[in-house]
């Protein structure tokens, strides 16, 4: 495998096959199939500095800013970062209830509303910048509140037992 590169993004192209999950990525004369992007930074630099990997998760390459891939390359790699860091955001907290030493969030985000649990607050749950919080769920499933003063009144009194 070549060294490791730090790419800009007008010495990137970034395709894909039909039916299939990977990217493949030119880099120069360099053709690299079945390539994964990784954010290094997801929350306080999500856009920049993204690893590109091969099929065994060996980084072969850093794209230094998403920004300035061309318009395509730049749509399958939001799309390939989006579908990685799933994170949708909350809005709106139904209920919060606790059940079998477990706390159940009933919430709406920005994908939908949701149903989930959270075990032991204090692992699952870290304030990243006061007020935006990243919970993760029994399941791995990760949700993010941007700013706990933009929540309705009664989502604030809800998420209140927690804090």
């Amino acid at each position: 495998m070549s060294e490791l590169k730090y790419v800009s993004g007008n010495q990137i192209k970034l395709t894909q096959r039909n039916e299939s999950l990977f990217l493949d990525c030119q880099i120069g004369d360099e053709l690299h199939t079945d390539v994964h992007l990784v954010r290094p930074f997801p929350l306080s630099n999500p856009h920049e500095m993204i690893s590109i990997r091969d099929k065994d998760n060996k980084e072969f390459g850093i794209i230094e800013a998403i920004s300035d891939l061309d318009p395509e390359s730049k749509k399958l790699a939001e799309a390939e970062l989006d579908r990685r860091y799933f994170t949708p955001q909350i809005t709106k907290i139904n209920s919060l209830k606790n059940e079998a030493s477990m706390w159940r969030f009933v919430v709406e985000t920005t994908r939908g509303p949701s149903d989930f649990f959270v075990r032991n607050w204090r692992d699952n749950a870290h304030e990243l910048t006061s007020g935006r919080w990243q919970i993760t769920s029994v399941d791995g499933g990760r949700y993010e509140i941007l700013n706990l003063d933009n929540l309705d009144e009664r989502s604030q009194i809800l998420i209140e037992q927690l804090l």
